[in-house]
């Protein structure tokens, strides 16, 4: 089977890639509370040229004098990084946002630092184990982020034979499938997965949503009331559901159900049209007519945001007109 190329990535070459990403940044403020002071643009400007010792222990003394400041130890952070210690690294930044929570800087140095560490452990992971369930699942992931959904499928299906349990791996090839409208094939896979975990929404809503497009709402509603007693909050299970009492000769229920989508999710546009074609069979005209209404104004917004989005593209492609043919006018 052709898969990506796996190329194996030095951890030295994690540790540069991790040490110029935090050595571009701005220099380390102390925190809200605090001034910098001389020792701390001293540490700053020896980790700056390249003396990560020196700087360590300027602002490992600066970090226990002053224990409420946040600012030493985003330094401390990058120093271990600097030094190919990233564990290390990632403690102190956890450490630095628990006296700050929102210290930009540890913010973004956690997860540039969280992002490349979870790389390392997945070269790990290949190396270890090339052929093991989760690194097809990796690689199908990788697949699908490049639109190549015949090449995920197979990694997928790799997945599976190496582990037929995988739960999400078969929801996965089930939301495949669905979107292919291969809907018997998808109910197999949502089916093997709710064998395995009854209470999984996953499996549930999309044995609801296939069972819905075969024109089956009766089996339909069994799984969307079945998704929505392990996540009563989840709009699209209430929209479905609603769906489905529609299609069923049920205008009362689906209201219910529909007002409670739009109560979750206000901008669900077919939940009011929905809604509008369930107040009309119960001949409650004007609450028809106002949540047509409201899809409609919908409608009209989600336009206008489009409209917004691509003139802001096209403004972006065009070049500014330079000073001099400004001024000389059309």
């Amino acid at each position: 089977m052709k898969r990506l190329k796996r190329r194996k990535r030095p951890f030295s070459a994690w540790i540069l890639a991790l040490s110029v990403g935090l050595i571009a940044a701005e220099p380390v403020a102390w925190g809200a509370a605090a001034d910098p002071t001389q020792e701390f643009e001293a540490a700053i400007r020896a980790y700056y040229r390249g003396d990560y010792r020196e700087a360590g222990a300027l602002a490992g003394r600066l970090a226990e004098s002053r224990p409420a400041a946040a600012g030493p130890l985003v330094l401390l952070a990058r120093v271990e990084a600097a030094l190919g210690n990233p564990q290390k690294a990632f403690t102190k930044l956890q450490r630095a946002l628990q006296i700050e929570p929102n210290h930009t800087e540890a913010l973004y140095f956690l997860g540039h630092l969280a992002s490349l560490l979870s790389q390392m452990e997945y070269q790990r992971l290949f190396a270890m184990a090339p052929d093991s369930a989760r690194v097809h699942q990796i690689m199908a992931e990788a697949y699908r982020a490049q639109e190549n959904l015949p090449k995920a499928e197979e990694e997928y299906q790799a997945a599976l034979q190496s582990d037929p349990n995988l739960i999400e791996v078969l929801n996965l090839m089930g939301e495949i499938k669905r979107h292919q409208f291969k809907f018997e094939e998808a109910i197999s896979y949502y089916s093997r997965a709710a064998k395995l975990n009854p209470r999984d929404y996953e499996s549930a809503y999309g044995l609801g949503a296939s069972q819905l497009y075969l024109q089956q709402p009766a089996l339909a509603v069994d799984h969307f009331q079945r998704a929505l007693s392990v996540n009563p909050d989840a709009a699209p299970a209430r929209l479905a559901l609603g769906d489905a009492f529609l299609r069923l000769g049920k205008p009362d229920l689906a209201v219910k159900e529909l007002e409670r989508a739009t109560q979750l999710e206000p901008k669900m546009r077919q939940a009011y049209t929905l809604l509008g074609r369930s107040y009309r069979q119960l001949g409650q005209t004007e609450k028809a007519q106002e949540a047509f209404r409201k899809s409609q104004a919908l409608v009209q917004e989600e336009l206008q945001q489009k409209r917004h989005t691509l003139k802001q593209g096209q403004e972006t492609m065009i070049p500014p007109l330079s000073p001099q043919k400004d001024s000389q006018g059309p």
